[in-house]
């Protein structure tokens, strides 16, 4: 029986766990829920099977491997890459692996709280004079590197690949100006098996990134 992952139907928390089923090419099943629409932004989709699903820790994302059932991304993730092993085959790409997922993390965090917060446009501009630092930080990192894993592929690539896209669709162009980073998204573009998913429907390329209730990507 095929993995089931679940989760709002936006890129969100989930598309990088997407990317890392079609990257390995690996057979899963989407359970999508959709919020309402305003004013109310009904939640109810998830609520009325929250409680029902015997999960330890109720939570989106969620996925279900057969005797597993599991929340929490950054445990889906580990899960996921010592399955798949995309935790890195050394020492130094496990160790920047962790590194560069926790950052990825953060970054996310901040920016997808600017993108909900009902005062959106008043953040908006620190967040911009913010970016640069945080894409220049990226860039450094990289290096000459094909990927943040080194000569191999981790997940964490998967999820700085998910920013570094949603970023450049809110401030076009803004990752172009590192060589490098412009050279490492179309790098992961251009695996057949991503590819063939960013071109579909369910690769939602041009989002929702974010939930209705959202200010941006909605």
């Amino acid at each position: 029986m095929a993995p089931v992952l679940g989760y709002w139907k936006i890129r969100g928390l989930a598309h990088a766990i997407r990317l890392l089923f079609h990257y390995k090419e690996a057979e899963y099943e989407e359970k999508y829920y959709v919020q309402g629409d305003a004013p109310e932004y009904s939640r109810e989709e998830w609520l009325k099977e929250k409680f029902t699903l015997g999960l330890e820790w109720p939570n989106l994302p969620y996925l279900m491997d057969g005797d597993v059932k599991m929340t929490e991304t950054s445990a889906i993730f580990a899960y996921l890459g010592r399955k798949h092993n995309l935790c890195g085959s050394t020492e130094e790409a496990r160790i920047r692996n962790d590194m560069i997922y926790s950052v990825t993390t953060s970054n996310r965090s901040a920016f997808v709280s600017m993108c909900y917060n009902k005062e959106h446009e008043k953040m908006k501009g620190p967040f911009l004079e913010s970016l640069g630092g945080r894409l220049e930080q990226y860039s450094q990192s990289l290096g000459k590197r094909d990927f943040f894993g080194g000569s191999e592929l981790v997940y964490a690539d998967l999820c700085v690949y998910d920013l570094l896209d949603i970023w450049n669709q809110f401030e076009p162009g803004c990752v172009e100006k590192h060589e490098n980073l412009k050279a490492y998204l179309a790098r992961i573009e251009a695996i057949p098996s991503i590819k063939k998913f960013l071109e579909s429907e369910a690769g939602m390329k041009k989002g929702p990134f974010n939930n209705k209730i959202a200010q941006w990507g909605n």
